[in-house]
């Protein structure tokens, strides 16, 4: 008798083991679901700063050219444009650390193994956040070498041997590298797209099977 009690309470441990084990991946996969939308959000904040920034470079460039007769403002780099430029350094730099939160989450949620999650929707949201990590670095990348060429021909302007050629050539190529950056933007904003419906799919998955 007490051997088949012993068997019993074996058995029945084993399944709350199971259970448990169920529990928690898809307690992990839910938490893992919560950060990304997290940086999905940080994200969408920098990358409006960004545009506020952008939006307020022509009038900021204006402005020194009515005011700065000889332009040093920009050769010294006190001019307001240079300011902008700083701002959108650091705004780049939280994309960079989103880019580097949402790898990580690539990571955490392939370490979760668990028969009760589909594994169709987990590998959407990680071919996902592949495909969103990958722009966002070359987003980052092509626009630091965008605010490289802004800086060296926003100095150009206050040498002395500067000339009109110089500030139309100079517009010009800032002009082409930004239409670069935008088709990047375009290409994210549809990335972040599928990421969410990828996100919404498996969280739909999850809610489902904890109410089975």
């Amino acid at each position: 008798m007490f051997s088949h009690c012993r068997n019993t309470a074996v058995g029945i441990t084993a399944s709350l083991l199971i259970l448990s084990g169920c529990s928690n991946a898809i307690e992990e996969t839910q938490t893992s679901l919560s950060d990304i939308e997290a940086q999905q959000e940080a994200a969408i904040q920098s990358f409006t700063q960004l545009a506020d920034l952008e939006s307020r470079l022509q009038s900021e460039f204006e402005t020194v050219l009515e005011e700065d007769e000889d332009l040093s403002t920009l050769s010294d780099g006190s001019a307001q444009v240079h300011t902008n430029i700083e701002e959108r350094r650091g705004a780049l730099e939280a994309l960079s650390e989103t880019s580097g939160e949402l790898l990580s989450q690539h990571e955490e949620m392939t370490q979760i193994d668990s028969d009760e999650i589909s594994e169709e929707a987990v590998n959407g949201v990680l071919d996902s956040l592949d495909s969103v990590t990958g722009s966002l670095d070359e987003f980052t990348s092509a626009y630091e070498e965008q605010l490289s060429s802004q800086t060296a021909y926003f100095e150009s302007l206050g040498q002395d041997d500067s000339s009109y050629e110089t500030f139309q050539k100079g517009i010009e190529a800032v002009n082409d590298e930004m239409e670069g950056i935008r088709a990047l933007r375009i290409q994210l904003d549809e990335e972040f797209v599928a990421l969410e419906e990828a996100h919404s799919t498996l969280s739909s998955q999850l809610e489902e099977t904890s109410n089975e």
